[in-house]
């Protein structure tokens, strides 16, 4: 075990002492790499896996994930949710688990934009991507921890960085702790009612787009299962994929 894993395993606490932990220097990308080796049969949920940077992260809707060496954190987890768990749910958590982490070791505190981005100052500073596996669901979680230098390329324009002082390592660990103690409540409403204290876009006009169609609406509200409930020129309905944005005028002071 080296220094970094030793750090992830003081963050876990002694009631996740027993889950296995690998710190990598580098890899293609978190999620595939756990994704594979549990086809393989070579590892069990749960199972944590982070790298200091991957050379194919990915995103949501197949987009790349910036992953430079030295300025953020990549890490994945694979779990196995309870029988008939909701998708929805287990997104839910991994943002709010991320929201909480974050709060407790630098004191910031980002907001959600549905479904699974964190952002800080109108900057997206963490995606999610959730994937299911035969072994489970394998939950990738990626935080821009600083500015690279030279700034972010121009395709992540949108993308900010917490820029504060925190160890990657204590805070993967913050992180799967919270998930992982939030996995066992998942069928309350604790991390609902989290997520829709910290998801501004409730009363707010939105444009969205589904199925390549992009229309406006009124967020009305959060459904139990991460839905965003809308009303728009059809009526009420629940948006449950999709993107979301406030045109013209952005994130900023928002989130």
């Amino acid at each position: 075990m080296n220094q970094s894993e030793r750090t992830i395993y003081e963050a876990l606490g002694s009631r996740w002492a027993h889950v296995p932990v690998l710190a990598l220097d580098e890899t293609d990308s978190t999620n595939t790499r756990l994704k594979t080796w549990a086809r393989e049969g070579r590892i069990t949920a749960p199972y944590l896996l982070t790298a200091d940077s991957q050379t194919a992260g990915r995103g949501r809707l197949g987009r790349r994930f910036v992953s430079p060496p030295g300025t953020g954190l990549y890490m994945s987890l694979l779990v196995q949710p309870p029988q008939g768990a909701d998708a929805g749910r287990i997104t839910i958590l991994a943002a709010v688990a991320v929201c909480k982490a974050i709060h407790e070791r630098t004191g910031l505190q980002p907001k959600i934009k549905w479904v699974n981005d964190l952002f800080l100052h109108g900057k997206k500073v963490c995606g999610i991507l959730a994937e299911g596996v035969q072994q489970g669901v394998v939950v990738g979680i990626g935080v821009n921890l600083k500015t690279p230098p030279g700034g972010f390329p121009p395709e992540a324009a949108i993308a900010g960085a917490l820029d504060a002082e925190t160890d990657r390592f204590a805070l993967a660990g913050t992180i799967a702790r919270h998930f992982l103690d939030g996995m066992e409540k998942l069928d309350t409403s604790e991390a609902i009612d989290y997520y829709r204290a910290h998801m501004p876009l409730i009363d707010r006009d939105i444009h969205y787009t589904e199925n390549g169609h992009e229309k406006n609406a009124r967020v009305t509200g959060v459904a139990d299962d991460g839905g965003l409930m809308i009303e728009d020129e059809e009526g009420p309905h629940i948006l449950r994929t999709g993107e979301v944005s406030l045109g013209s005028q952005g994130f900023e002071g928002l989130l």
